[in-house]
């Protein structure tokens, strides 16, 4: 009777537990959908409202000016969304994406793959399998960054935020010749514009040109929070999930560092996904700091 009431309380845990996991990784997929949709659908939409909408109040449409900020936005924008299908292509495990069968010294092994996984290889719970060198899981492709993969996703981000910043420049002159400037008594507008178009303080108009300003504004901040976070791991020389876990054996420099992760051509990976930039490692083996001191002391000798 006690030996049931045991087995009973642990299916019971399991049951609880699996169903917590199976919520969570619901969350997470309506996560990803969402972010997707603003990736594939509200950004290219807000693109065309800035260059058809926002430019032609600065320089008539198909004039000189209007076509070259359109042709080099383009090429950003085309930078940025091949370096997305780069990422999604790629992965973080390469195109041979299977976790190794043999086991090496740090090798550690994965009891949801069920295998042997290489060190800095972490296993995500969305994406149901370990990647190499994980950096960590991004909703807006539903795909893991990790070593393979993450010279694309930095690409991609910096495109985008270059593209972002020119359009928050727009929206900030427009809005600003529309009110004839901004003074400190008129910020309560940019903080609750909905409320001042209700009371009718500003016009729909106004309001408008305030929410263009707002949305590319937020999209600024997260994209600097998103090249901000890279920069400040490979300034560490970790990744971000070694960050978490305080993982500090692959400093080697800042500039060694980036070389490490985005490979021997790294200035060039920003203009194009096209550029070949070999990495060091194959993704089941890495330099740490101490084998880096180990040889030169030894060159020393």
């Amino acid at each position: 009777m006690h030996e049931e009431s045991e087995i009973n309380l642990v299916e019971g845990d399991l049951i609880k537990r699996t169903i917590g996991r199976i919520h969570k990784l619901a969350d997470r997929s309506v996560q990803d959908l969402l972010a997707i949709i603003i990736l594939f659908v509200l950004l290219p939409l807000g693109f065309l409202v800035e260059i058809f909408v926002v430019l032609p109040y600065y320089f008539p449409i198909f004039s000189q000016s209007w076509i070259v900020r359109l042709v080099l936005l383009s090429y950003f924008g085309l930078n940025a969304f091949i370096n997305i299908y780069k990422i999604v292509k790629v992965g973080p495990n390469g195109l041979g994406s299977d976790l190794p069968a043999l086991n090496k010294p740090g090798f550690r092994y994965c009891y949801d793959c069920q295998l042997n996984e290489p060190p800095r290889s972490f296993h995500c719970p969305v994406c149901d399998k370990c990647a190499f060198r994980r950096d960590h899981h991004c909703s807006f492709v539903a795909t893991c960054i990790g070593h393979f993969n993450h010279r694309y996703y930095v690409a991609a981000v910096c495109s985008l935020l270059i593209i972002a910043s020119v359009c928050l420049t727009w929206n900030l002159s427009l809005m600003w010749d529309n009110f004839g400037g901004l003074s400190i008594g008129q910020i309560w507008l940019l903080i609750v514009p909905h409320i001042a178009l209700i009371f009718r303080v500003i016009s729909l108009s106004d309001f408008i040109h305030i929410v263009l300003f707002s949305v590319s504004f937020g999209v600024v901040l997260f994209l600097v929070y998103l090249i901000g976070a890279q920069i400040f791991c490979l300034w560490r020389g970790q990744t971000r999930v070694e960050y978490l876990m305080g993982i500090e054996a692959y400093h080697l420099g800042f500039l060694e560092n980036i070389r490490q992760a985005f490979g021997r051509r790294w200035p060039l990976i920003f203009f194009s996904p096209f550029v070949t930039s070999p990495l060091d490692s194959d993704g089941l083996s890495f330099i740490t700091r101490e084998s880096v001191s180990v040889a030169a002391d030894t060159k020393d000798m």
